[in-house]
């Protein structure tokens, strides 16, 4: 049995994204955990938090919970027996209340969308999902696009610089992935220099043994911001997913070093799984 946590904040990108989860994990026994985050102001007049009984905690509790039950008559009526729905309402952080849930749950994987927020480079991903990308470290996130609808998983890219062996445990839910579909992996190979060190020729080997018996084959680009080239690739190949293991001094934590996440903004159309280094 899969967990899975469906952050919402009852947007069409939150309703998208929850959508896009039914359908990626319509083959899989699944609780999805619906969650919905709500804050309720401190006054001047008490600064102890605001707890039920509190009309301002009650009326926002209440509208939270409603809009919830709203969403699950909705997959209601699409049911898939292999899933079953627990709702939950929340008065805390997002994050704080992202990283309870999954701890206390055993939370498996994070699905959520993004209205995106234009910037002058175009569309970005949004504040929240670049927040719980960043700082849910124990659990993988797949972050959907608005506009991005579920068509199967026929090319994952899977950018690396080979600059670290990749362990089964953290690219677990990649591979789940592309043997549910039957994916073919396209491996992306990203440096500034064409050669590779000794190092990175036995990563490469030791990753490939990872994908044995999986369809998979290897590319290479140099000379290029990573981001613009794993945008470019991505977007020729009309790829579904694109999987990136986060991990401490790769070339992709630079990319998440930034808290814009600027480079992020060109996988605008493209569904995002962060997996991280275990």
């Amino acid at each position: 049995m899969k967990r899975v946590l469906l952050p919402t904040d009852f947007s069409d990108g939150a309703w998208n994204a929850i959508q896009y989860a039914v359908m990626l994990l319509q083959h899989k026994k699944c609780t999805f955990y619906i969650l919905n985050v709500f804050s309720v102001p401190f006054t001047t007049a008490n600064m102890m938090a605001p707890e039920p009984g509190n009309p301002s905690y009650d009326e926002a509790s209440n509208k939270s919970n409603e809009k919830l039950k709203i969403i699950l008559k909705k997959l209601k009526s699409k049911e898939n027996p292999s899933h079953h729905f627990i709702l939950e309402s929340k008065n805390n952080f997002l994050i704080d209340a992202i990283n309870n849930i999954v701890e206390q749950n055993a939370i498996d994987l994070i699905i959520m969308g993004t209205k995106g927020v234009k910037n002058i480079k175009g569309t970005s991903y949004g504040s929240n999902a670049v927040a719980v990308m960043e700082k849910t470290m124990n659990c993988p996130v797949v972050v959907v696009p608005e506009k991005a609808n579920f068509k199967g998983l026929k090319e994952v890219v899977f950018p690396t610089s080979y600059e670290f062996a990749s362990k089964s445990g953290e690219i677990k839910t990649f591979i789940d992935f592309i043997k549910d579909y039957e994916s073919t992996i396209k491996i992306l190979h990203i440096n500034e220099n064409e050669e590779l060190s000794n190092t990175q020729i036995e990563n490469k080997k030791l990753l490939e043994e990872k994908l044995s018996g999986l369809e998979y084959t290897v590319h290479a680009l140099t000379n290029i911001e990573p981001a613009l080239g794993i945008s470019c690739f991505a977007q020729s190949r009309e790829a579904d997913l694109i999987a990136l293991v986060n991990r401490k001094h790769s070339f992709f934590y630079r990319l998440m070093e930034k808290q814009t996440l600027k480079g992020i903004s060109h996988y605008s159309n493209i569904p995002l799984l962060i997996m991280h280094h275990s």
